[in-house]
């Protein structure tokens, strides 16, 4: 355990989870605000998941796999991040030992900061939902960015009407409770197989959520933003071409943007 000094944080926190289970409450961050950058860029996840590629870096995971709870969600930020663990054994057994009921998701939204991206891990799991309502609007209260749930959440039509972008693996009207255990907070998490640090930024929308490695941030930016006005360029061309024939014959051969 490293750096679990909770006093700036503690106003924010209820206590739920002990500062054993905390592995930091510090995250790298940037003075620079490169999630307002990211964002003014259309289609943001393809526009970072075309510098990932390029750069050789970081992850894109589909819509498929951590589908948006709203279609007109949009999302960027760095990652505060909780895991949990399933249970062994069976929903009565837990309940009458008291298995399965301490949970972390307030406890995260407090330790982030505005702006954060809420990162869960369910090791795998979908038994049970870890985030609903009422950790929706817990969400909003701390002005948390958003959500990425590797595992179900449940509520749907409560959480789309707090506004939250939310991303999740699935849903199920199953409760978490008796069914996980909380086991580290801000340590690092799997989203589908892909490692997610704490200050990682997490960009996300319609076509899925991408995950950028904290020192890769300002020229995955740079990127994003040269291949944006590229794009722009090449709209205007097509726009102002009369008729295809004449935006093909002014065109250099392999010039097009993909």
């Amino acid at each position: 355990m490293a750096d679990t000094d909770l006093t700036d944080s503690r106003a924010r926190m209820t206590g739920t989870v002990p500062p054993s289970k905390i592995l930091t409450t510090e995250i790298p961050r940037y003075v620079e605000d490169y999630s307002t950058r990211l964002l003014s860029i259309p289609d943001v996840a393809s526009a970072v998941a075309d510098a990932l590629d390029e750069l050789g870096i970081g992850a894109a995971i589909t819509a498929t796999d951590l589908p948006p709870v709203a279609a007109d969600a949009r999302m960027c930020g760095p990652a505060v991040t909780l895991r949990y663990v399933p249970l062994g054994g069976d929903v009565t057994g837990n309940r009458e030992t008291g298995r399965g009921t301490t949970f972390g998701d307030r406890d995260l939204y407090g330790l982030g900061r505005p702006g954060d991206v809420a990162v869960m891990d369910c090791s795998g799991s979908r038994s049970g939902a870890v985030m609903g309502a009422l950790s929706a609007r817990w969400a909003v209260k701390a002005e948390i960015a958003g959500c990425v749930v590797d595992g179900a959440i449940r509520d749907t039509a409560s959480i789309l009407a707090s506004g939250l972008p939310v991303w999740s693996a699935t849903r199920n009207p199953a409760a978490a409770r008796y069914r996980y255990e909380t086991v580290q907070m801000n340590g690092q998490v799997s989203l589908f197989g892909h490692l997610v640090h704490p200050g990682d930024y997490i960009v996300a929308d319609i076509d899925g959520v991408c995950v950028i490695p904290f020192f890769d941030v300002p020229r995955v930016v740079e990127h994003c933003e040269n291949a944006h006005r590229t794009e722009v360029a090449f709209i205007d061309r097509i726009d102002a071409a009369a008729t295809l024939e004449e935006l093909v014959a002014g065109l250099t051969p392999g010039t097009a943007p993909a």
